[in-house]
């Protein structure tokens, strides 16, 4: 699950620690500035200002060496401050940085340690370890740590995201929800917090509570439909269809023709078997143009396969209701189209289906299987003609095509164009391997070459469609009488 806004946690962090990290650089000299307002104390004073001279520029060092990634260098310089000075938590924060660069979280923890035993109320030494728990998967420490600091900053939001993410890797889920709940007193309500939360509850198997997310939200947004629909289909995908129906109705009182709300009626008027009932809210669904191509062409090409399958005149009748609502919305896309042209060639309605293809071809001429299918009918209605036309197209446009090229191979021959078709279907010959195909382009090839009078040739190609799979008695008088 997502944790919002986490990114921006890690970036306003590192910021801040960049700005305390410099104010470390600059606080020995505060100390000598403020010992210099002191009456002098001579040879004490003047060795102790010296040392604090002195770890400032090694510590300067170890900080110019650490930003250029010279980590063996800032090390050393670092464990040199140790030496002079073993409660300068900044240091120990700092060879912490150097060790989770180097993916050395145990010590960078043993490290960040060390500066909190100094320093103990410093929060980002606090957040850089929880952070490193985190990556040791030490997830039940990050949480002590990100609870406490939760308890100081109550109000920081990007700090409760930071448990929530922790509670969540515990496993700890409704803690997960408590802490949701305190950041949404900060932000508000928020969308993807309560559909967190949702996914939560239905994870504990706990529906009501699911629902309930969207009902404070009703609560608050009262128009909003949106709520309304996702409430009820929660109650509907856990098989509770008669509370869901409350929400459905509730949301046909603020739009009746919402299409996520007649998509989700369809559902439920499917579930308690009203199919007629379920079909009209899906075409109110299919007529509405904020219902995407996205989601209509799953469901209409589960209806077109039904088509095909069953071939009742009630599927075919419902399927172009549907393609027809598709085509009237959205008509320049092509699916509503092209699904009224299969229908309609399903019925052999060949000429409706020829203009519907070919309107399909005009917003698109770059789908071969429409291609395909449009070939098929014009081969239906004997119009080889109006294939044959195509023949610079297809040969720039689908070269690869065995389909293609085989119904162009074929209007060709019927057309008399022997050599053209010659060159389609051996085009067509080089791109299959499926055997009943190979017979079929054999058996057309073979019947090419003997219009070219090309008798050895016509032979050869018909004993390979013959050794293919054609072996009918119109074959072997053809092999027999030009042997």
């Amino acid at each position: 699950m997502n944790i919002i806004r986490l990114s921006i946690l890690r970036k306003a962090t590192r910021h801040v620690s960049s700005i305390f990290l410099f104010s470390l650089l600059l606080s020995p000299f505060s100390v000598i500035n403020a010992q210099k307002n002191q009456k002098s104390q001579p040879a004490k004073q003047t060795e102790a200002i010296y040392d604090v001279r002195k770890q400032s520029v090694v510590f300067a060092d170890g900080l110019r060496e650490f930003y250029s990634q010279n980590y063996s260098a800032a090390t050393k310089s670092f464990q040199t401050v140790l030496v002079q000075n073993p409660k300068n938590h900044a240091a120990y924060y700092l060879l912490h940085k150097i060790t989770a660069e180097q993916n050395d979280f145990l010590l960078a923890a043993n490290y960040l340690k060390e500066a909190i035993k100094l320093d103990k109320k410093n929060e980002w030494y606090q957040i850089a370890l929880a952070e490193i728990y985190e990556k040791l998967g030490d997830f039940a420490n990050a949480v002590k740590i990100w609870e406490e600091i939760c308890k100081a900053k109550y109000q920081n939001e990007y700090y409760l995201m930071s448990l929530a993410n922790n509670y969540l890797q515990l496993g700890k889920l409704q803690d997960v929800i408590k802490t949701y709940d305190r950041i949404e007193i900060i932000l508000g309500k928020n969308d993807e917090l309560t559909d967190t939360k949702k996914n939560i509850w239905l994870y504990l198997n706990d529906v009501k509570n699911a629902v309930r997310e969207y009902e404070k939200l009703i609560e608050i947004y009262p128009y909003e439909i949106g709520y309304y629909i996702t409430a009820g289909e929660i109650y509907l995908s856990n098989n509770m269809p008669d509370k869901a129906l409350p929400f459905f109705q509730k949301a046909t009182q603020i739009d009746p023709n919402n299409s996520s709300l007649n998509l989700a009626l369809s559902s439920y008027y499917e579930i308690i078997i009203k199919p007629d009932e379920s079909f009209d809210a899906l075409l109110r669904a299919f007529s509405c143009k904020e219902l995407g191509m996205e989601e209509k062409i799953p469901i209409l090409n589960k209806y077109l396969s039904l088509a095909f399958r069953l071939k009742t005149p009630e599927i075919i009748y419902k399927t172009e209701q549907l393609a027809h609502a598709v085509a009237n919305v959205h008509p320049f896309e092509l699916e509503g189209w092209i699904c009224l042209a299969k229908l309609n060639a399903l019925q052999d309605k060949y000429l409706d289906a020829r203009l519907l293809y070919e309107k399909s071809i005009k917003l698109d001429e770059s789908q071969y299987s429409v291609w395909e299918d449009y070939f098929l009918v014009l081969s239906k209605l004997e119009d080889y003609q109006a294939i044959c036309a195509n023949e610079k197209l297809v040969e720039e446009s689908f070269p690869t095509s065995a389909n293609i090229q085989y119904g162009m191979a074929l209007a060709l021959f019927k057309e008399k164009q022997y050599e053209s078709a010659l060159k389609a279907a051996k085009q067509a010959l080089s791109f299959t391997f499926e055997n009943s195909f190979v017979a079929d382009l054999n058996l057309l090839l073979g019947d090419i070459s003997i219009e070219l009078g090309q008798k050895n040739e016509a032979v050869k190609y018909w004993k390979t469609a013959q050794r293919r799979g054609i072996n009918n008695p119109e074959i072997q008088e053809k092999i027999s009488t030009h042997q």
